[in-house]
């Protein structure tokens, strides 16, 4: 493989900007108050040493930074602080990154209040579908970041779509540089009444990159969520994280219709509980998780995600709880039976992780994560639909300040996986800031 080029764009890199400075856009990414600093990671998911290098570049297409080339060892991870990469100024970048093999890579950015992850896009579209758009949704917003992820300058249009499938707002970018970023921002944008969920359609002249936020305006709402939006959907859906009064963390799900036409929806939650609900065509409907009275508070359980109309859907899940923690994950289409996670954290600066996989195939599987530093973890007879957790301060075989990867194996089912990295233990676990990131595990062929 060491003759093929694997590239992620990242859709935007936030390097100690502060939130109102920013004369390209009415507010900067992500969106609440504060200075925001990045870093990523890459995992190498080959059975050869990786050979990378990175750049970053401005909203005119230039680059800003082209770092050296750098190894990854078989089964190990590269992390990046942005901030330390001397000779870089502060401010907004978008980046890629290109190696010899195959690898995955998550992006972290956070401001001392708030945090949000997201992974880097390996598949660019012309057409991107984004299930939330918000101008003041009970306090929250939302923008779109558009990177150009051709050789050439492309037109960009960003479709805000209401709940009956009409277009009620259009914002557009013509001439788009080359692996430049563009900021698309609701906050204020006619057509979008207060209170009111939206869904997106984003479209390209050429292949785009696209990563969106969710954030909250007032000084007390510093949750941050961010995600990656969708290419293409499938009639079923897989959300291995969803949460009812679970040590006091709470979901939503948003399903949208990315077909032609209305579909009628099922969730089929884990506990057997279901829900019904017609969706028009573009649009989308929020599964408020705390309302559902089938599931008992102290519920954490997956979800199975059917369109009975033949119509593809995409999900997303927010998660939050009462300490303004917050974070969202992309729903998947389907599983694979080995799943590539870039950071799994144990007591790193106070950081720890929970790796979560839903078994999404037929029958009970085995399923075992293995750390970059070997050690294992079997958990046996996961049934369908059913879910495995993988804490990671309860894991003997690595030692605090642990900061690593992993990946989880399945015996048999094809399997879809989450982890979410918190500062959930005393006395941080009841301080109210958003420290919460999630982000998707990634096949591994």
């Amino acid at each position: 493989m060491s003759n093929r080029s694997f590239r992620f764009v990242m859709a935007v890199l936030l390097i100690l900007v502060s939130a109102t400075t920013i004369a390209a856009a009415p507010k900067s990414v992500p969106g609440p108050s504060g200075t925001f600093s990045s870093g990523f990671t890459i995992q190498n998911l080959s059975t050869a040493v990786a050979t990378c290098s990175y750049q970053f570049f401005t909203t005119t297409s230039t680059a800003a930074y082209s770092s050296a080339t750098f190894t990854i060892a078989v089964n190990a991870s590269a992390f990046t602080y942005v901030p330390n990469i001397s000779g870089l100024a502060s401010g907004q970048y978008s980046g890629v990154v290109s190696c010899d093999q195959q690898v995955s890579a998550v992006v972290n950015t956070a401001s001392a209040n708030s945090g949000g992850s997201y992974s880097g896009v390996g598949t660019t579209a012309t057409t991107w579908y984004a299930p939330n758009a918000f101008n003041n949704y009970y306090g929250f917003y939302t923008n779109f970041v558009v990177q150009n992820a051709t050789d050439a300058p492309v037109d960009v249009t960003v479709q805000i779509i209401n709940s009956s499938g009409a277009v009620v707002a259009t914002q557009t970018k013509t001439g788009l540089a080359a692996s430049a970023y563009q900021n698309f921002e609701q906050t204020g944008l006619g057509g979008l009444a207060a209170n009111v969920a939206y869904s997106a359609k984003i479209t390209g002249t050429g292949a785009l990159a696209v990563e969106s936020n969710i954030f909250g305006s007032s000084a007390t709402q510093y949750e941050l969520y961010s995600y990656v939006p969708f290419t293409a959907g499938s009639t079923t859906a897989y959300v291995p994280v969803i949460m009812k009064a679970y040590y006091g963390y709470l979901t939503a799900l948003t399903v949208q219709n990315i077909g032609t036409a209305a579909t009628t929806v099922t969730v089929t939650y884990g506990t057997g509980a279901t829900q019904t609900q017609s969706i028009n065509a573009s649009a989308s409907y929020v599964f408020y998780t705390p309302n559902v009275a089938a599931l008992p508070d102290g519920t954490l359980t997956s979800a199975k995600i059917t369109s009975t109309g033949s119509q593809p859907i995409v999900a997303l899940v927010n998660e939050q709880n009462s300490y303004h923690r917050a974070a969202s994950y992309t729903g998947f289409a389907t599983g694979s039976t080995k799943v590539s996670l870039p950071i799994v954290l144990k007591r790193y600066y106070n950081y720890n992780t929970s790796v979560t996989c839903q078994n999404v195939g037929t029958a009970n599987t085995n399923m075992t994560i293995t750390y970059s530093n070997a050690a294992t973890k079997t958990i046996s007879g996961v049934g369908a639909n059913g879910t495995a957790l993988f804490y990671q301060p309860n894991e003997a075989g690595i030692a605090n300040g642990f900061n690593g990867s992993a990946t989880v194996t399945s015996s048999s089912q094809p399997i879809v996986c989450v982890t979410n990295e918190d500062m959930n233990e005393a006395p941080q676990s009841t301080t109210s800031y958003d420290q919460l990131f999630s982000y998707e595990g990634s096949p591994v062929p």
